[in-house]
């Protein structure tokens, strides 16, 4: 005869030959008793086990061994969360392993949990008679079903904890039916829907009453067809088939929601597409999670017949369906802030705490932004890191006392000439961020960045978007120009509000969107025009514009030494050679952890030196603006009070990498810098153009040109701006970027008028 032990997967093979018993193949039979007995048990001993554990079981001091505080940790909770009307319990199933004598309790809550957790929900409605239920209150005079909610330490990058959470597509079939750990983020949550959990049948025939029990989880019940009481009668007195009837008012009844979980987006190998699964969530799970939201959650990986609305068997398929439906009824979720969770070691808040308090740790920031770029005196690349980290830290949310919210991400548009390492920024964002979301201008579309409704077999489903799975991060947008005026219109509200607005089929809501947003974009022509003014390169709406805290032109600046350090920097990139300029000072990973500390713990506020000097310089800068718009030479770039209020949400960041509560004057000049270096930059730059910045050979070929054209055209004439262009070229000799210039000067010079169809007239006098 043979013996089978499943659980460690060897045979012992034994007979009998005069009297004496041999072992053929494994080892003693005998060495398994104590492995094999030491975890089984009866129902009635488990639940004896449990009622003991949650009735005796005590706080235990932080740091002070097996010392116990002296409070009923889960006696009490359960008291009071019935007495409030909640009818669950939270159980640590850390509390369930360290107690020695729940050992047994722990092994089979991992190892069988489908068969262990009804058994736990009858003792909870137990006790519910035995602690919490007494006479002369309101509670249910019947035992109300329990829910048992598990928690447990564990954290998202799974630095320590007592169970180290899988990626979804590591989910195999050794995992079904065990109790798992996952993460992901929500992408799709289904209306709420009413499960039987025990129903109830009357035949129609005889009026016998029949209960039949339901399971947790997608699984259905099984209605007979025969009637039970036809054991008893005759052939004549038997009910007829299929005579059982739902009691509708008799059964109970419990919430179920089905949400769709995805891998996080830093867990998607390259070239890979994301993997997701079904979540059943039931009870007092329901509604804790909408599309956006990060989770840590525990429960069981279920493997049912089919998925609902499938048929079991085709003209091809006789009998059961065997190809299972994959999907994990959920005992316990935990919201997750970032790609490390939401807790922090004490050795961790030491560390961060002696990095603020360095007197140089904003540089050394700036100089641990993208340091494989580099940058020189003769462009913004210094700045646009500086802003880029600023954006990383971001400023402080405030909710004001009528439940306005104003949003405290910053917005960075970075626009420029091809090959400026806009992408790499973006790049770099993605991987230092704690939340973000990378894509392309073409290939988004404004349901793909906002929300999307998708009808499915029962009807409408929301599904969020880029900016809703980037909730509290940052969404990188490349190509930004590229996508098409209505799509970028819809990304309107979520930049400012930070909220999608939903009214479609039916279904109207609203999602946060409270991330920032860095977009790259190159200008209308492709690269940038010295000779054309900002505002004609600039292919986007003030509406969109102004959105943006900061924009900065990153132009391909051509200069000798400059084009000789950038020349050495990348030879030494693809040789291979590390250097500290290459890494910075701070790594990817830990600059990470501190950015979402710093989020975390620190929310500065403005000193009344530092408002009063921002109050001053605002007036002066829209009165400059007024001043050049009157005059007729407006920059393209609106400055409005959202320009005033992203200039404190600089100032808020900057004082949020020293973990300052203050935002001081010192933080508020460095911020009005930075918008200065930027935006005001931006729709100043075609003021800059002149004459002084050229060589001596291109004056000279500038002046002859000019001579030409005062030739051309006589005063009072008109011309075509672009004849005039072709005559310099064709006829005089010009280069076509001198005589564009030319054009260009005269115009500002005012000798010359732009005048519709695109043609100029030369003034009078």
């Amino acid at each position: 005869w043979l013996k089978v032990y499943p659980s460690f997967f060897f045979f012992v093979a034994m007979f009998q030959e005069d009297g004496a018993i041999r072992v053929i193949e494994g080892p003693e039979v005998g060495d398994t008793t104590g492995v094999m007995g030491e975890f089984e048990a009866e129902p009635d001993v488990l639940k004896s086990k449990f009622k003991k554990f949650i009735r005796e079981f005590m706080y235990t001091a932080p740091g002070a061994g097996s010392t116990h505080i002296g409070t009923l940790k889960y006696r009490d909770q359960l008291q009071q969360n019935c007495e409030a009307g909640f009818f669950k319990l939270q159980l640590d199933i850390n509390d369930l392993i360290a107690s020695e004598e729940s050992e047994v309790l722990a092994h089979r809550l991992r190892q069988q949990p489908t068969e262990f957790l009804p058994i736990c929900e009858k003792a909870l409605q137990e006790l519910y008679m035995e602690l919490v239920k007494q006479d002369d209150d309101n509670l249910p005079a019947i035992a109300p079903p329990i829910q048992l909610s598990l928690t447990w330490d564990v954290d998202l990058d799974g630095t320590f904890g007592t169970m180290k959470p899988m990626m979804i597509r590591e989910l195999t079939s050794d995992q079904v039916e065990k109790l798992v750990v996952i993460q992901g983020i929500i992408i799709q949550a289904r209306v709420a829907r009413h499960k039987a959990r025990n129903l109830v049948l009357r035949c129609s025939n005889c009026e016998n009453l029949k209960e039949i029990r339901i399971g947790s989880g997608w699984v259905g019940a099984h209605i007979p067809s025969s009637c039970d009481g036809n054991m008893q009668r005759g052939p004549m007195e038997k009910c007829p088939p299929n005579s059982f009837q739902v009691v509708a008012d008799k059964c109970e009844f419990r919430d179920e929601q089905r949400v769709k979980l995805q891998e996080l987006p830093e867990h998607v190998p390259v070239g890979e597409m994301p993997r997701s699964i079904d979540l059943c969530l039931d009870q007092y799970h329901v509604d804790n999670c909408i599309p956006g939201t990060r989770l840590s959650t525990i429960g069981i990986y279920c493997a049912t017949e089919n998925s609902s609305g499938q048929k079991m068997g085709g003209a091809r398929q006789k009998g059961t369906n065997t190809v299972k439906f994959s999907y994990v009824q959920v005992l316990g979720m935990e919201a997750a802030h970032g790609k490390g969770g939401s807790a922090w070691s004490h050795d961790d808040e030491e560390r961060f705490e002696a990095m603020a308090k360095e007197p140089d740790i904003r540089e050394k920031i700036y100089r641990s932004v993208a340091p494989a770029i580099c940058a020189s005196k003769k462009d913004v690349i210094e700045d646009v890191k500086k802003a880029v980290a600023c954006l990383l830290f971001g400023g402080a949310r405030k909710l004001l006392a009528d439940n306005t919210r104003m949003r405290g991400d910053i917005n960075i548009l970075l626009l420029g000439d091809p090959g400026t390492a806009k992408s790499q920024f973006l790049k770099f964002t993605e991987k230092a961020a704690p939340i973000a979301v990378y894509t392309s201008g073409k290939g988004s579309s404004a349901a793909g960045l906002t929300a999307a409704i998708r009808k499915d077999a029962t009807g409408f489903v929301l599904e969020g978007g880029a900016m809703v799975l980037a909730d509290q991060g940052v969404v990188c947008i490349d190509e930004f120009d590229k996508m098409n005026t209505n799509d970028r219109v819809a990304i309107h509200e979520a930049m400012e509000q930070q909220t999608i607005s939903i009214a479609k089929a039916g279904i109207t809501t609203m999602l946060n969107t409270r991330c920032s947003v860095l977009a790259a974009a190159n200008p209308r022509f492709g690269s940038y025009d010295d000779l054309a003014g900002t505002a004609d390169q600039i292919d986007f709406e003030t509406t969109i514009l102004s959105r943006f805290d900061m924009m900065f032109l990153v132009r391909d600046v051509r200069d000798k030494d400059r084009d000789y350090f950038l020349a050495k920097h990348l030879t030494t990139l693809h040789k291979g050679e590390s250097t500290e300029e290459n890494e910075g000072p701070i790594p990817v990973a830990e600059l990470s952890k501190y950015i979402r500390y710093c989020r975390d713990r620190c929310s500065p506020r403005l000193t009344p030196n530092a408002a009063e000097v921002l109050k001053n310089h605002y007036i002066t800068i829209r009165a400059a603006m007024k001043r050049e718009k009157e005059s007729g030479r407006d920059g393209g770039i609106p400055i409005t009070v959202r320009q005033l209020e992203a200039i404190v949400r600089i100032s808020e960041s900057l004082a949020k990498m020293e973990m300052c509560e203050d935002v001081d004057t010192g933080h508020v000049e460095e911020a009005l810098r930075l918008f200065t270096v930027s935006t005001l930059d931006s729709a100043n730059n075609d003021r800059g153009i002149g004459i002084d910045s050229l060589s001596e050979e291109q004056k000279n070929d500038m002046h002859k040109a000019e001579e030409q054209v005062r030739r051309k055209v006589q005063r009072g004439g008109r011309i075509g701006k672009f004849e005039l262009e072709r005559f310099l070229v064709s006829h005089c000799g010009v280069e076509e970027r001198t005589a564009r210039r030319t054009i260009h000067i005269l115009t500002m010079r005012g000798d010359f008028e732009e005048k519709a169809n695109n043609t100029l007239q030369r003034v009078s006098n």
